[in-house]
């Protein structure tokens, strides 16, 4: 195995043995040189998330940051920050969607080259980790991305050297992941993830006590969500161990683990609430019409490319709401427990949850 990634993974187990797989993560993911050292989101990166499908996604989750920001007694200045900030997609959305209120935008990336791309948008502070005093803590798609341990048939998967590669090895659980395993239900079947990195970002959002964190991730109720895999040029990886450092780490978080986790510390939860429910209650069909009327107006003025345009866009957007894609990703609202449900949290009976 070459590569600094692959180099300082090897120190790591000849170091202190075969490594938990959190260990791994956090090597391959965001160590010097690892996955996360540029941003590897975009078309042109590895994977999408929701606000590179289409700007409606942005502007309708302005709607719900502007009704938090009412409910917290419209703070001015209303200190937003956004966790794996990424690209700067999301952040100059809301920017714009929320031009009108007297936000602060903290953008945070663990890696120096995401934080040097987003030191170019205009209105974000960038910062490296969480600052200590926030109004709303915003994570699209971090927590499925946060080092987790793996348990098989009772005992921990962790990563050890073999031949000129790595490979799992099956150890008894340390106390610590023992006592992590009381927070997550058993596994119905295959590997049991246990996202401790997921609690611990719990825990610090607990720690600096915003009015809302708003957490949106793939995963389920009760359950891991999926085995464990990556991305890499749009493509899933299988096998996460083979060159690490060149593709995305990832699982379903258990947000029902994530709820009872923040409201043992002090928040209150709401949800988890499909994405497609949350985009429907926030505006999402007025928009679609709205859309295709402006379609049908275009090719009635002539103007069929941009009619074509504004087809395509509203096709790709509806792959927001779309329960097979990311319509299936779920909201988390954590609250101070004074403060109310907004409306868009409230699931719908749509046969999603």
């Amino acid at each position: 195995m070459t590569g600094d990634v692959g180099g300082r993974i090897v120190a790591a187990i000849d170091d202190h043995g075969p490594i938990t797989f959190a260990e791994f993560m956090q090597l391959a993911l965001y160590g010097p040189g690892g996955f996360y050292d540029h941003p590897p989101v975009g078309p042109a990166g590895d994977f999408v998330t929701s606000p590179h499908v289409h700007p409606v996604f942005g502007e309708l989750l302005g709607r719900a940051i502007r009704e938090l920001w009412t409910l917290q007694g419209t703070p001015d200045p209303f200190r937003v920050v956004e966790v794996g900030a990424g690209d700067g997609t999301l952040a100059r959305q809301l920017l714009a969607a929320l031009a009108d209120v007297p936000i602060t935008y903290n953008a945070v990336e663990i890696s120096g080259g995401a934080r040097t791309a987003l030191s170019t948008i205009d209105g974000v502070e960038v910062a490296a980790e969480l600052p200590p005093v926030a109004d709303l803590v915003l994570a699209n798609e971090l927590l499925d991305n946060l080092p987790f341990r793996v348990v098989r048939d009772g005992l921990e998967v962790r990563v050890t050297r073999r031949n000129a590669g790595l490979a799992e090895v099956l150890v008894a659980p340390d106390d610590e992941l023992t006592t992590a395993l009381t927070e997550v239900p058993p596994a119905a079947e295959g590997d049991l993830v246990v996202p401790v990195g997921a609690f611990a970002f719990v825990d610090r959002l607990a720690g600096i006590a915003p009015g809302h964190a708003l957490l949106i991730d793939y995963g389920g109720v009760g359950t891991t969500g999926g085995e464990v895999h990556g991305y890499r040029g749009h493509r899933i990886v299988g096998d996460v161990l083979h060159a690490p450092g060149t593709a995305d780490i990832t699982s379903g978080v258990d947000l029902a683990a994530i709820a009872r986790r923040a409201e043992a510390a002090g928040l209150r939860p709401y949800g988890p609430v499909a994405q497609a429910d949350a985009l429907v209650a926030l505006g999402f069909e007025t928009w679609i019409r709205d859309e295709l009327g402006r379609q049908h107006d275009l090719i009635d003025r002539g103007a069929g490319v941009d009619a074509v345009r504004a087809w395509s866009g509203r096709s790709r957007a509806t792959l927001l709401a779309d329960p097979g894609g990311l319509g299936r990703l779920r909201w988390l609202l954590l609250a101070q427990p004074h403060l109310p449900a907004p409306d868009w949290i409230t699931p719908r009976d749509r046969g999603r949850h």
